[in-house]
């Protein structure tokens, strides 16, 4: 049993050093890939600043109440469209990054499959745009008539959120068995349960508001947790990975000098 055990952690720091040395030979990565990266930083972050500054600025909108795709209504209506499109082509372009970094090893296939699935969802969500709910655009009823647009919109967040929770949890057994991603294997598995809880509580107390038995539900609050959280993530992995691309160049040049 000894030995056994013995030779499962030898493997194990064995597949670890190997993702590690994987991980700092693609630090010689081209320029492309280096944005590809940066678009995984900088598109979830934009999503998240638009969303606050136009969920705390539209007329007649709640960020306490409301979805945040109903900010794709009204006139408007096209910033937050653009705000999905924008997000999820950096994010799909980051899952080809993210899968150009990790090769091999643990999650290096369905990690940025499931990340590019939640890029691609953003752009769907941007295209189909939801149908007017909880009382928003004003003068609008607390449950409309479904359209089609509407109907490929609230099966697609199923899809994006879904993917996106997937993608933590994938994520996690890789950056468990990585020493260069200490912490990480927990921070991922906490804000997978995070992005499902809130998706479910959100729609939860969105179904009572419609029914009556819950008006003025915080719907867009707990949606948003599940958002921050989540797009978070994404963004503090791709800073993380920039970060240890720049750390790379310094030691790469001493070399070349020595």
């Amino acid at each position: 049993m000894n030995q056994e055990g013995s030779m499962m952690r030898t493997e194990k720091n064995q597949e670890g050093s190997m993702m590690q040395a994987e991980e700092n030979q693609v630090m010689e990565q081209s320029v492309v890939t280096r944005l590809l990266i940066a678009g995984g930083a900088i598109g979830p972050l934009l999503f998240v600043i638009v969303l606050l500054i136009e969920g705390a600025t539209r007329p007649g909108y709640s960020a306490w109440h409301n979805y945040g795709s109903s900010l794709s209504l009204g006139a408007q209506g096209w910033m937050q469209i653009a705000n999905f499109i924008v997000c999820g082509l950096l994010t799909l372009g980051f899952a080809i990054g993210l899968r150009r970094v990790f090769r091999t090893g643990r999650s290096s296939v369905w990690g940025p499959i499931l990340l590019g699935v939640f890029g691609v969802g953003l752009i769907v969500a941007g295209v189909f745009v939801t149908d007017p709910s909880l009382g928003y655009p004003p003068g609008t009823h607390i449950s409309g008539p479904q359209t089609l647009h509407g109907t490929i919109h609230g099966v697609n967040a199923i899809i994006t959120f879904g993917s996106l929770a997937i993608a933590c949890f994938v994520m996690a057994r890789r950056f468990a068995g990585d020493p260069n991603w200490k912490g990480w294997a927990l921070y991922s598995i906490v804000t997978g349960v995070l992005v499902v809880m809130s998706f479910i509580a959100a729609t939860v107390v969105s179904a009572l508001d419609e029914s009556g038995v819950l008006p003025g539900s915080p719907t867009g609050l707990l949606q948003r947790i599940g958002i921050i959280a989540g797009w978070g993530w994404i963004a503090l992995m791709a800073i993380r990975i920039l970060s240890k691309m720049r750390s790379q160049v310094p030691a790469r040049e001493g070399m070349s000098e020595s």
